[in-house]
């Protein structure tokens, strides 16, 4: 775990906003905490993703746009036409992802559904855009207003048609288990965490979005291999199938103020009905740490402070949660 910092100058009563972080001043408060056991005390939001859309490379839909259709497809055709023909899924990931910080994800997933799942042996990549789309209101009809095989928006091409992705990052897709065999549905779910921690990939997932790709090649002799992933725009089924972000994140602190004697801080990103922890040592070298306050927390954030006590040149602390 590591410890919350505080360097402070007791006699100092003025009210200042203390800097973070900034080694040159003398009043410094360094912010920083991490969990034992993440998974048991960190804050699980879920988030629908609504910005989706798939082009389709079979030549009577390349300038067809799929932004507000039933369905999310990921497909490698060689059936009816025997044109090797592929459909590849876009979206965007949801705006209050980019609220929190790579040092606040503890993990971070995408689910989708698909009722009869046909991709056999073959997987779905995700990949990082490297061109923002327009999704669109289409559900195969002309004109487009949104992303096509051949365009981006409807308007200008992609540099490649089918979209311009990274290839450099890529998350396989893991085939959760089979929900009904009547109907072979399932949820795809996608780990991107490792994604969001690395600058490059972090920046291509926030400015231009993602696509979805099965097995490509080689292409099926017959058949078609696919997915059609349940969009948000099927209301026949509940939020709960629609495509979503599980964002899991650990608890923050922000917002460090030292006043009238005080040390003062809100701690946001609680897990309802967890107990929460903050412990503070007056000298590291001890390995001595003492319990200052235990809640338990009714909400997702809070504010918490502590006066100086006489004598005190330096105080650490840290913050432990438990279900």
């Amino acid at each position: 775990m590591v410890p919350l910092l505080l360097l402070m100058k007791p006699q100092n009563r003025r009210r200042k906003r203390v800097p973070f972080p900034h080694p040159a001043k003398t009043l410094l408060v360094v912010l920083g905490m991490a969990l034992a056991n993440p998974s048991a005390q960190a804050l699980t939001n879920s988030f629908s993703i609504t910005t989706t859309a798939y082009i389709d490379s079979r030549v009577a839909n390349q300038s067809l746009n799929f932004g507000q259709a039933d369905t999310i497809k990921v497909v490698i055709d060689n059936n009816v036409t025997s044109d090797g023909s592929m459909c590849r899924g876009l979206l965007q990931l949801p705006a209050e992802l980019w609220s929190y910080s790579p040092a606040e994800i503890v993990s971070a997933t995408m689910l989708f559904y698909v009722w009869q799942d046909n991709t056999e042996s073959r997987n779905v990549t995700l990949y990082p855009l490297t061109r923002s789309f327009v999704q669109g209101t289409g559900s195969g009809t002309l004109p487009p207003d949104g992303a096509t095989w051949l365009t981006s928006d409807g308007a200008n091409p992609w540099t490649n048609p089918g979209g311009d992705f990274d290839a450099n990052y890529s998350v396989v897709g893991v085939k959760e288990p089979v929900l009904d065999p009547d109907e072979n549905d399932r949820f795809f779910s996608w780990d991107i965490t490792a994604l969001l921690q690395c600058p490059a990939s972090r920046a291509e997932l926030r400015n231009y979005g993602a696509m979805l790709r099965i097995d490509e090649t080689p292409v099926p002799a017959t058949g078609m291999p696919r997915a059609p992933f349940t969009s948000c725009y099927d209301l026949s089924y509940t939020p709960a199938y629609w495509p979503s972000l599980q964002l899991t994140v650990a608890p923050s602190l922000s917002g460090a103020t030292v006043a009238s004697g005080a040390i003062s801080f809100g701690i946001t990103n609680l897990t309802l009905g967890a107990t929460n922890t903050i412990e503070r040592s007056l000298d590291l070298t001890a390995n001595s740490w003492t319990a200052v306050s235990s809640f338990v927390a009714t909400s997702t954030s809070t504010n918490w402070s502590e006066t100086f006590q006489a004598g005190w040149t330096k105080a650490f602390y840290r913050l432990s949660s438990q279900q």
